[in-house]
């Protein structure tokens, strides 16, 4: 989603919010929160008038990710899933055949580009959307046909990432891998001057640096790729 938080419509919001039958309180609550907002600009001696604010959540407020998660809820389809985190979608079609998941994922499309007219202050970044097809390594198919969202074209890829995981075709995690090893190696480069058998630091105290500051660059999201055979997560272990 492009600009996801600054273009939330407020209006658009409480009236979601209603349709999901969320408690009145609640909604009375996020209405007085949100709603006759204004905002002003200065530079040096000069300030510009008030101007009323139709749209946007502070993107470092706790309440904003599911606020503008809500904003951007989109319709269902009985063909394909989709997974939301903060300003990335994912939509996922599954079947054997790759053309008939294509004319899932052409179908969707569609739909989902009439409800972005109709909610009009939600916009995509086509160029920054990529697609992909998972399949068995033994598995071959032809390259499908192009997607468009809005007249342009979303390129079909052999990996690509999402939240901060990279996925590969045939989901053997490698990719990933290799790219946990280079992020990790150049912090452990970092951390070098107190992480050494030379440094002043307490043992304590570098299990603490490792356990911040290394560990989670590896553990990120094992549940999903230890499935990984064991020669790709042992360049893990050895680093």
């Amino acid at each position: 989603m492009a600009k996801a938080f600054d273009t939330a419509w407020i209006d658009g919001l409480l009236y979601k919010l209603t349709l999901l039958n969320f408690p009145s309180y609640i909604i009375h609550t996020i209405s007085s929160y949100r709603r006759d907002r204004t905002f002003e600009a200065s530079f040096q001696a000069a300030t510009s008038s008030r101007r009323g604010m139709r749209a946007g959540v502070a993107k470092g407020e706790l309440i904003s990710r599911p606020l503008q998660s809500v904003c951007r809820h989109a319709p269902p389809s009985h063909h394909v899933e989709l997974a939301f985190y903060a300003d990335d979608t994912a939509i996922r079609a599954t079947s054997r055949k790759p053309m008939l998941l294509v004319s899932y994922l052409e179908s969707y499309l569609n739909d989902l580009q009439r409800w972005l007219s109709e909610w009009r202050r939600i916009a995509i970044n086509v160029s920054k959307s990529t697609a992909i097809i998972f399949a068995s390594a033994g598995r071959r198919f032809i390259q499908p046909r192009p997607v468009t969202l809005f007249g342009e074209p979303i390129e079909w890829v052999d990996t690509t990432r999402y939240l901060v995981v990279t996925l590969d075709k045939r989901l053997t995690w490698s990719p990933h891998i290799d790219q946990v090893r280079k992020s990790t190696a150049q912090r452990m480069v970092t951390l070098g001057p107190f992480l050494n058998r030379k440094s002043d630091l307490s043992v304590r105290n570098g299990v603490l640096l490792y356990k911040q500051l290394i560990r989670p660059l590896m553990d990120h999201a094992c549940p999903a790729w230890r499935s990984a055979a064991r020669s790709h997560v042992r360049r893990l272990q050895v680093l």
